[in-house]
């Protein structure tokens, strides 16, 4: 238990820090999950059909603003002991060039059961005027408006079932931004990458991209142009109100180095209302992914492009078309519930969730998630086979997840 030992004192050790200051904040977490996998799943392959693990958390920010200039660092620490860890590695495929320039993490120590890690997770400058900002170093971007997929989001998009979205994974990059007096502005970033961490810049592992948004009437409206990682992506953005609801489309046209093409689209829409005496927020999104197969093909068999955007983060499931519907519930001024699912409309298989947050106070929540696929063996949530024939099958656990979080 030396992991959970030293996340304990950690944790200890920072909420005795001064941090009066405005400019210096914690976030702290600690948390319990535990998983269970089905008999032909590879988890159970692996030896660890059932798994648990206790991981803290400590991420700590500090901003500073200097004049027009701001000034950027958050610093996580990770904690973690149990099962989960060991599954990790060993579900941990061989990695490709590295999704960021420079190598801002340590790994403290890992045992099998354990490990202890560090990472600088924005490491930025900014400097901003009244039409135009630049920003420099280790920072987050999102583009896009999807409820679960991501698909205009090309840098580092959540995962669509992502529990804990509160931060976005930092990357190395040039940014800058142009506003226009009409509300209209241009983007445009330049993600640089190498082979291997130190490495030099090779442009075709790197990111160029430019996007311009606007009103038009009741529309808003965005534009985007990019060449990434060798292929070229264009994608267009449209939201506007729909009654008392609102809407929002994507359409995102990958041309491949090979000249082929890979379009992928969704539509969401979004509303709110009361349930007795509870507010309401309900939504459905549909996606439709261009790179996806049909969940009969293998790991191990699927297309080259289909591997390599998984590989980037990009993609997370193999499949095509996808159906997830969601809401959020307000029982009280402290108690939210929020259901939610992923459907493959190919199969019929699924992937549920509800998550519960309870405020304990002003800085302090109880957060806790339960999730569980539904679906045969060689289904998209069912799993896919590891390779033709192998009778193991890849695929998403039933978990639960129960986590302290603080604030200061």
């Amino acid at each position: 238990m030396r992991a959970a030992a030293l996340s304990a004192v950690l944790l200890a050790a920072i909420m005795a820090m001064p941090v009066g200051a405005d400019d210096f904040r914690v976030r702290t977490e600690i948390g319990l999950t535990s998983s269970s996998a089905d008999a032909a799943s590879q988890e159970a392959d692996l030896g660890y059909r059932d798994a648990r693990a206790l991981a803290a958390t400590a991420r700590l920010m500090w901003d500073k603003f200097a004049g027009p200039f701001r000034f950027e660092v958050h610093a996580q620490l990770n904690a973690a002991h149990g099962g989960h860890v060991a599954l990790a590695s060993e579900l941990m495929h061989a990695e490709g060039p590295p999704r960021t320039l420079l190598d801002l993490s340590g790994d403290w120590s890992h045992d099998p059961d354990q490990a202890v890690a560090g990472v600088i997770d924005r490491a930025s400058v900014a400097y901003t005027s009244e039409s135009l900002v630049l920003k420099t170093g280790r920072q987050a971007i999102t583009w896009g408006s999807g409820l679960f997929f991501h698909p205009s989001d090309i840098v580092a998009p959540f995962s669509p079932d992502a529990v804990d979205t509160s931060f976005k994974r930092g990357v190395d990059m040039l940014y800058a931004q142009y506003l226009f007096g009409n509300g209209a502005d241009v983007q445009t970033i330049a993600v640089p990458r190498a082979e291997r961490h130190g490495g030099a810049v090779a442009m075709d592992l790197s990111t160029l991209a430019i996007r311009g948004s606007t009103t038009l009437g009741s529309l808003d409206g965005a534009l985007f142009h990019a060449r990434d990682r060798g292929d070229e992506v264009t994608g267009l953005n449209l939201s506007g109100p729909l009654g008392g609801a609102s809407w929002n489309a994507e359409y995102v046209h990958w041309r491949l180095a090979d000249d082929t093409t890979r379009p992928s689209w969704l539509f969401n829409i979004t509303n709110f209302g009361t349930l007795g005496d509870w507010n309401v927020s309900y939504f459905a999104e549909y996606f439709r992914n261009g790179f996806g197969v049909d969940a009969s093909v293998p790991l191990d068999a699927l297309p080259a492009n289909l591997a390599k955007r998984m590989s980037t983060g990009q993609v997370f499931f193999g499949g095509r078309d996808f159906l997830a519907p969601g809401g959020q519930l307000q029982v009280t001024a402290d108690l939210t519930i929020s259901p939610r699912a992923i459907i493959s409309l190919n199969d019929g298989s699924k992937l549920a969730a509800v998550g519960v947050n309870y405020a304990l106070g002003d800085n302090t929540d109880l957060a806790f998630d339960v999730s569980s696929p539904f679906g045969a063996n060689g289904s998209e949530f069912g799993g896919r086979e590891t390779s033709a024939g192998s009778g193991v099958f890849a695929g998403p656990s039933r978990s639960v997840k129960l986590r302290f979080i603080h604030f200061f």
